[in-house]
């Protein structure tokens, strides 16, 4: 936002009042908590319930959502490491009230890992996942790191990892945030003997989590870069009858581009301004719908479809509304 207006959310809010009004139903903010630019582009979050003060405050979010959605990323996955919740448990060890909410690399393999175990494990970035830390009683703790050595990984089936989450939620409904990406979602789960990258396990956590997210009365889109089919399988864990989504859809807009003669299933969201009311503000997938040929979806039942949304299908290349 702050290269899009030249300052933050009071500066946006103002372009998209002047000359930007009425083109937008709603905004996608990269990640904007505290830091905005830490070492790997905002994602290494030192406060995942503060706006970077550069950028502004929640207030100036509340205004900006009056009359636009807001979609905002949960990283899921991991948390700095200057984090005060992670130099708690560096100086307290085991006494921190956080020592818990850490992966370690001994709660994944208790008895230890052999090599075909470490070879299985799936890792975005160079090498094993591990990184060993030094606390400040003198001992070491190896612990995951999927990302970088500044990222730790949480242990979100401990307490301490879900509540951690949940306190976003709660600051993201109380923000007017409707709509949260769940970022690198599919490294979540750690298990021995797989390669801790969207195991069945995963598939349970996200569903979770989007309960969670929809009592709250907040949408989920989950960040999956994987085939087609599993985004489908993710979309529809994250809420059948409410908004069915994968936010990497790459490989299956090429999987439906390819047969030209396949209906591309889309959906659209009324928007929150009613000078928005006509157009469409945003388009997903719509996974709920199934007018798409019989080999399109090997689905057994398609789910309930939300009768407030609007829907769209199209045959390539021309758009046209269902009946």
């Amino acid at each position: 936002m702050d290269r899009l207006s030249g300052g933050g959310l009071k500066e946006l809010q103002e372009l998209l009042r002047s000359q930007f009004h009425g083109l937008f139903g709603g905004i996608h903010f990269l990640p904007f908590f505290q830091p905005m630019d830490g070492a790997d582009a905002g994602v290494d979050l030192i406060d995942h319930t503060q706006v970077d003060s550069r950028l502004g405050t929640w207030n100036d979010g509340l205004a900006l959502s009056e009359n636009l959605e807001m979609m905002s990323d949960l990283i899921v996955n991991h948390v700095s490491s200057q984090s005060p919740q992670f130099q708690d448990f560096i100086q307290r060890g085991e006494e921190s009230p956080y020592a818990d909410m850490f992966l370690t690399y001994k709660r994944v393999f208790p008895e230890g890992a052999d090599e075909s175990d470490l070879l299985q494990i799936y890792r975005p970035r160079p090498g094993l996942p591990f990184t060993k830390f030094s606390l400040a009683n003198g001992e070491q703790r190896l612990l995951w790191t999927t990302f970088t050595e500044e990222q730790i990984d949480i242990d979100v089936r401990s307490p301490e990892g879900a509540g951690y989450l949940r306190k976003i939620l709660t600051q993201f409904q109380s923000a007017g945030i409707d709509i949260i990406r769940l970022d690198a979602a599919g490294y979540a789960i750690k298990k021995a003997g797989t390669s801790c990258f969207m195991i069945p396990e995963t598939f349970s956590f996200i569903a979770g989590l989007a309960e969670e997210a929809h009592a709250s009365g907040i949408e989920v889109l989950v960040e999956i870069h994987s085939h087609y089919l599993e985004q489908i399988e993710i979309a529809l864990l994250v809420g059948p009858s409410r908004f069915s989504t994968a936010y990497d859809t790459s490989s299956f807009l090429w999987h439906k581009l390819w047969g030209l003669g396949h209906y591309l299933p889309l959906r659209s969201r009324p928007a929150k301004s009613p000078s928005m009311e006509s157009c469409t503000s945003v388009i997903f997938l719509q996974l709920a719908r199934r007018e798409c040929a019989p080999d399109s979806f090997p689905l057994e039942k398609p789910p309930a479809i939300n009768s407030g949304r609007l829907s769209w299908r199209c045959r390539l290349p021309s758009l046209n509304p269902l009946p």
